[in-house]
């Protein structure tokens, strides 16, 4: 199993499964809706928010700092979600990959999040960029060594390509990002080349693979496996739904070649893979209660790095 690459060297923290749980288990969840995926998430992130106004582990926040925190671990679990299925289109599909296969998946995700067209999909996208900044900052404090010669991007580079592709994508609604992010002007205008090219290289490689109406749809087994770490996970993940949801979606929209299947399970370490050889989406329980680690530990600190630079300026 390789480790999601965010999280090199970051323990567990038990007590933050209680964030993702307000995101995903909610009072009301479970209720039939019409509504797309990610304006149910909206939905439930807006309804945790207000939940936990007076929740201890979120003594002392306001309202728009408790959905801070709760956006950063939601967005950055979507976008681990989205990366991980990129892989198991590109083998499942047999896709051709021209570069580094998991650039080409952190760029699905991306363009998968920005054709939504929500403004709460672009906050998951904003957030995703984040966390790979704050994951850079954290290798330095840590004095966790930049591995050069990794199959992944280095993490500013990994962020870095989602700002690019969101900026390529409307130069005028992400221009904010871009500044606050330090890109400069010729880098950002080389952006709508790089989107341009990602949007035409996605949507040719998976049209041949469309399902037709005639087409029956491919099984997708999902699996919510017990833990006796993160029993609070678990159920709340499975009474929502959450596989089912994506499951149904992908044999829907693909016809795929053989049955796939996703699961939630702890696995001893914060990790989100594709596992070809059993043909598996696996997505830990351990991964969200280290995204929440993350953010208490290093936001503040880019808080402060960014006052600082603009009293420079």
């Amino acid at each position: 199993m390789t480790s999601w690459p965010l999280f090199r060297g970051v323990g567990s923290a038990a007590a933050a499964c209680r964030v993702v749980l307000l995101i995903v288990w909610p009072a009301t969840a479970g209720a039939a809706t019409a509504a797309s995926p990610i304006t149910q998430i909206e939905e439930r992130v807006n309804e945790a928010v207000r939940a936990r106004a007076n929740d201890p582990h979120f003594k002392g926040l306001t309202e728009q700092q408790r959905r801070a925190r709760i956006e950063f671990v939601i967005g950055n679990v979507v976008f681990a979600m989205a990366h991980e299925i990129g892989h198991m289109l590109i083998s499942e599909l047999g896709l051709p990959v021209l570069g580094r296969e998991e650039d080409a998946a952190d760029t699905f995700a991306v363009m998968n999040l920005l054709n939504m067209n929500y403004a709460f999909s672009n906050r998951v996208l904003t957030q995703s960029a984040r966390g790979w900044f704050l994951s850079d900052r954290r290798d330095v404090k840590e004095k966790i060594p930049m591995a050069f010669y990794d199959e992944h991007a280095l993490d500013q580079q990994r962020a870095y390509n989602i700002v690019c592709l969101m900026v390529g994508s409307s130069p005028e609604n992400f221009r904010e990002l871009a500044t606050s992010t330090r890109m400069p002007e010729e880098r950002q205008r080389s952006c709508r080349t790089d989107y341009n090219n990602a949007a035409w290289s996605w949507k040719e490689a998976l049209a041949p693979h469309l399902r037709k109406p005639d087409q029956p749809k491919t099984t997708i087994a999902v699996e919510y496996a017990k833990s006796e770490k993160y029993p609070v996970l678990a159920r709340g993940f499975r009474h929502i739904l959450v596989l089912e949801e994506i499951a149904e979606r992908l044999s829907d929209r693909f016809n795929l070649r053989r049955p796939v299947s996703l699961e939630m399970r702890e696995c001893g370490e914060p990790s989100a893979l594709w596992d070809q050889s059993t043909r598996k989406v696996t997505i830990c329980y351990e991964l969200c209660t280290d995204f929440e680690r993350l953010y208490t530990r290093y936001a503040a600190q880019e808080r402060s790095a960014a006052k600082k630079v603009g009293k420079k300026r």
